[in-house]
């Protein structure tokens, strides 16, 4: 009997059941007429042991560096990780898709994607199909998902990426079916949910926002955080809004600003972080909501003003209306996810962190956290820390801006603790900042403990 997996959707409440075995049946059917029968899966299981060479037009807007290195619109591809948003690297350029596959006894054991460049020299013994039209391409790595997903390696991350990047049209069905297929891995299927948003356009958001809504009740622990990799309906939750905050067009704000809305507690604190990652007015305006709106979790509002500091492009206005609502925060947890998110301003944020630290007003431990986030911040000026140290006439304040400066390893930061360890006129001063100067690797430092030693 097939198996089934079952969610609700958001609007209507609806249960939706999905059946594993024609969800794949439609997957390879819409992916080829019979995986066994195209031109290419024949090619290559006649092929023999050792690596199989294929290239393929991609899709406008992909390129690579000829390695590991992918890009596709705001996503980007490496060996040991992948992100979405706003990145630069010169070294990707148009070309086509490559794929390696290895195969042992007429199977694929594993696959490697690369975009532009040519082949690399291997001691394998290699089998070159040269070049196949992506749609065929296309069908052929859709189809050989199941067979490769659950293979052992560091490359199930871009399992999809030459079904996708092929420059073969519209596979939105495809990706829906996979992710809607509860046989297919996690990772798998949060792929696809990924690239329903990279892909698809105002079609795809009521699949996304039911895969959503479908994440449960959400916990109620102290921390709310979810990610992508929590296990079943959880984790693909959070990929869904991820999705959303990327559809073409903004297409699926409204749905994003919904869930933050109206969704429980965890899909709440998911939505606006990615509300914050949309970099849309509506979104921003959405977020301002939730973090004045007292009768939210404080979890919910201070994630929120986590998303709105730590946008792709965050706009110097929402800095400086986070610093204007400060006073008037309440929270603990608030206060200080404004002050880590003044690390992100790089116009007023050192300036305003450490006018923070020195207002008396504030309390000790408000002013602690501004110090630590101005000196995790590389724009803060070392002498600005060096300032806080000397000025400062709490014992507590002092010991922590030693901590900072510890953390820095340049020649004025360093300089003034070897100052501090010689002759501050506290001697608790002095013992603290020897210790935290035999954690450092300098030569300076090495000698200047030796010397002392010597005396």
């Amino acid at each position: 009997m097939a198996s089934t997996g079952e969610f609700v959707t958001s609007s209507t409440g609806d249960s939706v059941r999905f059946s594993t075995l024609p969800i794949a049946a439609a997957l390879i059917a819409a992916a080829s007429p019979a995986f066994a029968q195209t031109d290419l899966a024949t090619r290559v299981s006649r092929s023999p042991d050792g690596v199989v060479h294929v290239q393929f037009a991609s899709r406008p807007g992909t390129c690579g560096d000829g390695h590991d290195a992918i890009g596709f619109r705001r996503a980007f591809f490496a060996e040991s990780f992948q992100s979405i948003g706003r990145w630069n690297a010169p070294t990707c350029v148009a070309g086509p898709v490559r794929v390696a596959l290895t195969v042992s006894g007429g199977q694929v054991t594993r696959l490697k994607t690369f975009v532009s460049g040519s082949w690399t020299a291997t001691a394998e013994r290699v089998t070159d199909l040269g070049t196949v039209t992506p749609t065929e391409a296309a069908s052929y790595f859709f189809a050989l998902i199941p067979r490769v997903e659950r293979v052992d390696g560091r490359d199930k991350s871009r399992i999809l990426l030459p079904a996708v990047l092929a420059d073969a049209g519209d596979v939105v069905p495809q990706l829906t079916s996979l992710a809607r297929d509860d046989g297919r891995t996690q990772e798998t299927r949060r792929q696809a949910i990924q690239w329903l948003g990279l892909l698809g356009d105002s079609k795809v958001v009521p699949t996304l926002v039911a895969f959503a809504r479908a994440g449960g009740a959400g916990p109620v622990s102290e921390d709310v955080d979810e990610d992508d990799a929590a296990p079943g309906m959880k984790g693909l939750a959070t990929s869904a809004m991820a999705a959303l905050s990327y559809v073409a067009d903004g297409a699926g704000v409204p749905a994003l600003i919904d869930i933050a809305r109206t969704g429980s507690l965890g899909a709440r604190n998911s939505a606006v972080f990615w509300l914050g990652q949309a970099g849309d007015p509506r979104a921003i305006a959405a977020l301002h909501a939730i973090i004045e709106n007292t009768r939210e979790d404080e979890r919910v509002r201070a994630h929120a003003i986590f998303g709105l500091s730590h946008g792709d492009d965050t706009p110097p206005s929402e800095f400086a209306y986070l610093r204007a609502i400060f006073s008037r925060v309440m929270s603990e947890k608030m206060k200080e996810q404004i002050l880590m998110g003044m690390g992100e301003d790089k116009s007023n944020g050192s300036t305003w962190l450490i006018a923070k630290v020195r207002d008396n007003s504030e309390s000790m431990e408000t002013r602690k956290k501004a110090l630590f986030w101005a000196g995790q911040r590389d724009l803060t000026p070392t002498r600005d820390l060096v300032g806080v140290y000397r000025t400062a006439t709490e014992s507590s304040l002092k010991e922590h801006a030693l901590f900072v400066l510890s953390q820095r390893d340049d020649d004025e930061a360093i300089t003034e603790l070897m100052r501090i360890a010689q002759s501050d006129s506290d001697k608790h001063m002095r013992s603290r900042a020897l210790f935290w100067l035999g954690q450092k690797d300098d030569p300076r430092v090495t000698k200047f403990i030796a010397d002392r030693i010597a005396r």
